[in-house]
Parts: C-alpha cells; structure tokens; sequence
C-alpha cells in the first residue's frame, strides 16, 4: 500500500551520513572513511570544487628588520633603566591588561625571559629584564 502526499505536505528530505567519526580519549576526531564525493548533490560538488579552486591568501613575506610588538617590548625592558607601562602602552597602543599579560605570559612564561619590578616612591612601576639569579 502506498501513501499518497497531500500537495502541502513536503517529503523529508534525506540525510547523508558522509563519514563516521571515532572520538579519541583526548578529544581529537579520526575519520574511518574518507567522503565519497561522487554520491554529493550536483549544487554540493559544485560548491565543493569552487573552495578547492580557491587559493588561500598568504600573507606578504615581511620585509628584514621588522619587529614585532614583543620583540619591541623586549627590547624596552632589556635597557639599564628598564620601561614602565605607559612607556610599553605608548610603544604597542595596548591597553594596560593588555600589555600586563604580554609581560607576564609571553614574555615571562613562554620565552623564558627573567622580569623583575621595582615600584619607586614616585608610583610608576619600572620592568626589566635581567639574568637570572643561580
């Protein structure tokens, strides 16, 4: 027996399970098939050769002796007398959390660099960099 669809009524449409999918313990996702893209819509493999014809955009190669804002920053507090904040505030136009955490994680916890402060009666606080004490 078969069912007749009224003309309002629509047909669901049908879903593509295109791979399947095995969750390792770390969260990362293997796939167990690769998609077979010969079994996709025309309007979908249409789509998927205009992204695979795109190029991705690569950014201009940058030009010798350019530095980065925390080679910049590094490079302040490296100085006998150090930098204060709004010395590296006026340097990178960050904000003052902004340019705490460079201080604190990037430079201290990521390249490794020894930061010590000093906070003088006048209330600005001076950075610098220093060799470690062993």
């Amino acid at each position: 027996m078969s069912k007749k669809l009224s003309k309002s009524a629509k047909p669901k449409p049908k879903i593509i399970v295109k791979a399947a999918v095995k969750t390792k313990a770390n969260g990362s996702a293997k796939f167990n098939k690769p998609l077979d893209v010969s079994k996709l819509s025309k309007p979908m493999q249409a789509g998927l050769d205009a992204v695979a014809a795109m190029k991705p955009e690569t950014k201009a190669p940058e030009p010798e002796g350019k530095l980065t804002k925390l080679v910049r920053i590094s490079e302040l507090l490296k100085r006998p007398e150090g930098a204060t904040l709004d010395e590296i505030i006026e340097l990178t136009g960050w904000q003052k959390h902004t340019a705490r955490a460079a201080i604190s994680h990037a430079l201290r916890k990521k390249h490794g660099y020894h930061i010590v402060t000093d906070k003088p009666k006048d209330g600005n606080r001076i950075y610098k960099i220093t060799k470690p004490e062993q």
